[in-house]
């Protein structure tokens, strides 16, 4: 992940970044019950952006990401801001199991990178309570010309069916799907999604 580790200390300066986190965060905080008292895991939490966008309104939250150098500028948010409830965790999926079950995991643009989308929601469904959430946002489905370079890119974007059946075969019974935001790149939109579900 050496090209998330370079990027990491000018993430933040791309003002499209930071907007969509922000159109994200807002987008969970209207399509889930969130509650002061709830423990949440942000996956692919890079440097913060939405995981410090949500944190004012949960007790606790794990920011996981598998770059060494976004969990380094994480961590150095978190004493600079003194988010005390704030938890960076280097490490991939399957090797971070919280003490109890969560209440809600939420992700922002990190699904297309993963190659194994299924194994990943079941990953989330063994971490997650009895009626806890899943709130994900990515791209919807696009031609590959959304990234300048597709290294580590293993989607080219989602569909709603098949966040349904990634949901479904995990044990999470689908919610909402609905568009959020888009950015603009290429002289055209890139649409991106919430898929929003429930562990039944």
């Amino acid at each position: 992940m050496s090209l998330f580790d370079e990027a990491a200390k000018t993430w933040d300066l791309k003002p499209h970044r930071v907007e969509t986190a922000r159109k994200v965060g807002e987008a969970i905080l209207s399509s889930v019950p969130v509650s002061k008292s709830w423990v949440a895991l942000d996956f692919g939490a890079g440097t913060g952006l939405l995981t410090f966008y949500l944190s004012p309104y949960l007790s606790r939250i794990y920011a996981l990401d598998n770059s060494k150098g976004m969990v380094e500028v994480l961590k150095e948010k978190v004493e600079k801001l003194r988010a005390e409830n704030v938890e960076p965790v280097f490490g991939s999926y399957g090797e971070f199991y919280p003490e109890e079950p969560l209440d809600l995991i939420i992700s922002s643009m990190s699904i297309h990178h993963v190659k194994k989308v299924d194994e990943l929601f079941k990953w989330f469904s063994s971490i997650l309570k009895e009626g806890g959430y899943v709130a994900v946002a990515d791209l919807v489905k696009e031609d590959g010309t959304f990234h300048r370079d597709n290294t580590g890119v293993f989607h080219f974007g989602f569909d709603r069916e098949e966040f349904d059946s990634y949901m479904t075969s995990a044990g999470i019974e689908p919610v909402e799907f609905k568009v959020v935001h888009s950015i603009e790149r290429n002289g055209r939109e890139y649409p991106i999604f919430l898929s929003v579900g429930r562990k039944v």
